[in-house]
């Protein structure tokens, strides 16, 4: 008796439910007009209810706001996109997904409530995978993975509450190892080592909160030493030497807090002041992260 009753109760929700679709107004998409981000149809007054449609085009709006299925494209840069999502009151939710006009899958986003939340996957348009981020409330909160066209893991880091942290590491294609770096509350923070597309090692050295620290070695292209540079705060400070392609010592110099000294300790003149390529490369790797571009895009659709 009780499966019979839900039974009934199923079957009278599925057609209450096909009789709301079936009176769902639809008129077209060109008929759509926005006011102080109100939709409403051109030469009406009352926002709008119902489904605005054309060519790969459907939006659902209950009362003039985006409440439901919606489905068009975007444009990034030269690439346009395909995309499906819904709308709860105006604001994403769920699983929205990017599309090439091939139909293939061109990344997953996951929203909750408007934030970016859970992992944002991406595809090549070979349908291998791309790479993914991982977000907890709009902010970065777990891995960050690359690959190659052809699936080689180029990039892997993790993030913490939206900075960087712990081991972050980067790959030449064909699995050679480019740079193993270390992170601290979003700064480079430990050591780093930087090899050459051959493996041969270019530089070793650690840093302090994006600071140049302790002992950093660097090398010839034949793996050979090539200087030995004393660095604190940021600062050549203690001996600097020089070596030759053969090993013999070209050059001793003594640093005092950047400036350069005699054996007296006597300044001589002051190192130039240059920025940091390494960390300036990190921060830039921070600002081309997928995410951000996607969700801006999908932000401003009106």
């Amino acid at each position: 008796m009780k499966k019979r009753w839900v039974i009934n109760v199923l079957i009278a929700y599925i057609v209450q439910s096909n009789l709301a679709f079936s009176n769902l107004r639809r008129e077209s998409i060109n008929k759509k007009s926005l006011k102080n981000q109100v939709v409403y149809l051109i030469d009406e007054d009352l926002p709008f209810t119902g489904e605005l449609m054309g060519e790969g085009i459907k939006e659902e709006y209950e009362n003039g706001i985006k409440n439901g299925f919606f489905q068009g494209f975007v444009q990034d840069k030269n690439e346009k996109f395909m995309y499906e999502g819904k709308y709860i009151n105006g604001i994403k939710h769920g699983a929205w997904t990017l599309k090439y006009l091939t139909g293939d899958t061109k990344g997953i986003l996951k929203y909750n409530y408007d934030k970016p939340n859970g992992q944002w996957t991406y595809f090549y348009d070979n349908k291998n995978i791309e790479g993914y981020e991982n977000l907890e409330d709009g902010i970065l909160h777990g891995k960050v993975v690359k690959y190659s066209l052809i699936g080689e893991v180029m990039t892997k880091v993790e993030y913490f509450n939206g900075l960087l942290e712990g081991e972050a590491t980067f790959f030449y294609k064909g699995k050679v190892l480019e740079t193993l770096a270390s992170f601290k509350f979003g700064k480079m923070d430990g050591g780093i080592k930087i090899f050459g597309v051959d493996g041969v090692q270019i530089l070793e050295g650690s840093y302090k909160g994006d600071r140049r620290d302790g002992v950093w070695k660097f090398f010839y292209k034949t793996g050979d030493i090539k200087a030995v540079v004393n660095y604190k705060d940021g600062l050549k400070n203690g001996e600097t030497t020089i070596y030759d392609k053969v090993g013999v010592i070209a050059q001793k110099t003594r640093y005092m807090q950047g400036k350069e000294v005699n054996s007296d300790g006597s300044i001589l003149g002051e190192d130039k002041k240059m920025k940091d390529s390494i960390v300036d490369r990190f921060k830039k790797f921070n600002r081309n992260l997928k995410y951000e571009n996607y969700d801006k895009i999908l932000s401003e659709m009106e």
